[in-house]
């Protein structure tokens, strides 16, 4: 389940999306995740603050080469919803950086970037050769909730690939109360 949580988080592009105006478009190619959030801050999109409640479903996970107990594990996964709350600060919304659009992780580059007319469609590379990350990501947005798919694909080690698909919603449900998760 930590996985599970380490996951979303890579994916919650999507909170930073969410709640955004209608102030500009943003669109991207070839560029760095604090790239991207400087045009997405020179756009004026910004979510709203407070508590999101969100929900993380695992859709497809495969990784060639692991124990039987390992894919065991994998398999009662499948299709479980992992539901969480976070909060969203002020100080979040008006200072974004580049951990905002890729939670955390190191040598990204978004080989694509559009966000436009509450819509949402990416794809972002991490790593150096031979362990690339590829990350795609498609969904709609509105100023209270959004629903993205978000697939990837990397080598764990050389010649041992692993691919997953998961979907994330999430609804903003008021201020935070200090229960949410860090």
């Amino acid at each position: 389940m930590k996985s599970i949580h380490h996951l979303s988080a890579v994916a919650l592009l999507g909170l930073a999306l969410a709640g955004c105006g209608k102030s500009g478009d943003v669109t991207a190619e070839n560029e760095s995740p604090e790239q991207v959030a400087k045009k997405v801050a020179a756009a004026n999109i910004k979510p709203q603050p407070g508590r999101w409640e969100s929900s993380v479903k695992l859709e497809q996970m495969e990784m060639e080469g692991v124990p039987p107990q390992a894919k065991e594990a994998m398999a009662k996964q499948m299709g479980q919803v992992h539901t969480f709350a976070s909060c969203l600060t002020p100080e979040q919304v008006n200072q974004p950086d580049g951990g905002f659009f890729q939670g955390g992780a190191k040598d990204c580059t978004y080989k694509h970037f559009t966000m436009a007319g509450g819509r949402i469609d990416a794809e972002m590379t991490c790593g150096k050769a031979p362990a690339v990350a590829t990350m795609t990501m498609a969904g709609t947005y509105s100023a209270t909730n959004y629903d993205i798919k978000v697939n990837s694909q990397s080598d764990v080690m050389p010649g041992r690939p692993m691919k997953m698909a998961m979907s994330i919603s999430s609804r903003r449900a008021g201020d935070c109360n200090g229960t949410e998760e860090k």
